[in-house]
């Protein structure tokens, strides 16, 4: 459960705050001898494995990236990577997890961060397109990508999904402790919610603008609030 608002975290295992933010290991590991535990060399090489697989994939996708590739971007070597991962899908398959991870508590904070219902919704979206703006790489690697990698990394999207239409059916019960009229609505309205949205920003990182995905925050917003039929979502007409 998320102890600020109550609702249960994605179905994925998201870790506790204490252990989303541990001490960064280093980015590159001095030459030569050196004193460094062995846990941090690991966990050194793990993240630079990682950060190499989603850039390469962003840069030529999922089908043409090899495991080449990456330990040349990592600077490591194929025993390296073979002692942390089974393979190249094994690879991509944390990478996303943990970057679904990772955005999904940015999003959860700005939610948090505000007490009304419509607020925490529209920070609820401007996070999410922050998030993808930060880390442009990861945008099109988990966004673009995904089908290419296989069943298992679309199952991983599904659980992702699942966390933010959880996310937006508390929202909508937010609305609905202030306006006893409003229905119930069924999961699948929330879902389809994500979806929209996630296709509009399909749509601007396949022309080229995902550095301009700021801008869909009010036709993300009206989507949301249209879905749940709520009068506020003329406010937000593009």
């Amino acid at each position: 459960m998320c102890t600020l608002c109550g609702m249960e975290l994605p179905a994925f295992d998201v870790p506790s705050a204490s252990q989303t933010r541990p001490e960064e290991p280093p980015s590159s590991l001095p030459r030569g001898p050196h004193s460094l535990p062995r846990d941090v060399v690991v966990r050194s090489q793990r993240t630079r494995m990682l950060r190499a697989l989603i850039e390469v994939v962003a840069e030529k996708g999922y089908v043409a990236t090899t495991v080449a590739d990456v330990i040349s971007r990592a600077g490591v070597s194929r025993t390296t990577f073979y002692e942390q991962f089974k393979d190249k899908e094994d690879c991509f398959l944390i990478a996303f997890q943990k970057g679904g991870q990772a955005q999904y508590l940015k999003v959860i904070e700005a939610v948090n961060s505000a007490t009304d219902p419509l607020e925490q919704l529209r920070r609820n979206v401007r996070a999410y397109l922050s998030e993808l703006i930060a880390f442009p790489a990861s945008a099109r690697a988990f966004l673009l990508e995904v089908p290419a990698a296989g069943p298992r990394a679309l199952a991983v999207h599904d659980s992702i999904v699942d966390g933010y239409a959880r996310l937006l059916a508390h929202l909508y019960d937010r609305f609905r402790e202030r306006r006893e009229e409003l229905p119930e609505l069924p999961a699948e309205v929330f879902r389809a919610a994500v979806a929209a949205v996630d296709d509009l920003v399909l749509c601007a990182i396949r022309a080229g603008r995902l550095d301009e995905l700021a801008e869909l925050e009010p036709l993300a917003t009206y989507v949301e609030l249209a879905m749940f039929g709520l009068p506020e979502a003329a406010a937000f007409l593009p």
